[in-house]
C-alpha cells in the first residue's frame, strides 16, 4: 500500500507521509481514495470516514504529480485525460479535473488541471462470490447480461435480502 506514495510529487508524499505513517495497518489499508486539490486540502477517504489534511496543496504539486503518473509524458496519456482519468501501474485510476477544450461538441484535451482523486485498487478475494450463481449459466458455459449499480461510495456488495 505504500508504495502509492511514489505517484505523488515529493510535496504531496511527504504530507502523506506523516499522516498515515504512525496509523495501524488496519487504517491505511482501509484508505480508499485520495483526493487532492490545487491551493485547497488533501482529503483521505477510508472505508468508515474522511479525513481533512489542512495542509494546502499549490498547482505546481498537482502538475509534477500529474507528471509522474504519466511517467514524464503527459501527452501519452491524452487520449486517457480527455476522458477524465488515467489509470497507473497497479490499477488505481485516477480522476482528472480542469479546463476542458471543446472540438466538435467533443472533449480533445483537459487542461488547467485543477484536482486529482487517487481512487486505490485492490483486490477483495471471494467478494463475488455469493453473486456468481445468478451470473453465470454454468450449463450453456455462459454469463447473463448484467449489470451491477450501486450509488457512489455504496460499494457493488451482494445483499441477499
Amino acid at each position: 500500500m505504500l508504495e502509492i506514495f511514489n505517484f505523488f510529487s515529493k510535496n504531496i508524499s511527504q504530507i502523506l507521509k506523516e499522516k498515515l505513517g504512525d496509523k495501524p495497518i488496519e487504517e491505511i489499508n482501509s484508505l480508499e481514495e485520495i483526493r487532492i486539490r490545487s491551493n485547497g486540502s488533501i482529503i483521505l477517504k477510508f472505508i468508515e470516514k474522511q479525513e481533512v489534511l489542512h495542509k494546502k496543496v499549490v498547482y505546481q504539486d498537482i502538475i509534477e504529480t500529474l507528471q509522474i503518473m504519466c511517467n514524464n509524458s503527459i501527452y501519452s496519456y491524452q487520449n486517457e485525460i480527455k476522458n477524465g482519468y488515467i489509470t497507473v501501474k497497479g490499477g488505481h485510476r485516477v480522476g482528472i479535473a480542469g479546463n476542458c477544450i471543446m472540438e466538435n461538441e467533443k472533449i480533445i484535451n483537459i487542461n488547467y488541471i485543477s484536482s486529482i482523486n487517487f481512487r486505490i485498487a485492490r483486490e477483495i478475494i471471494g467478494c463475488g462470490d455469493k453473486a456468481l450463481p445468478y451470473i453465470l449459466k454454468i450449463k450453456e458455459n455462459t454469463i447473463y447480461n448484467t449489470l451491477i449499480i450501486s450509488p457512489p461510495g455504496a460499494r457493488k456488495n451482494y445483499n441477499s435480502t
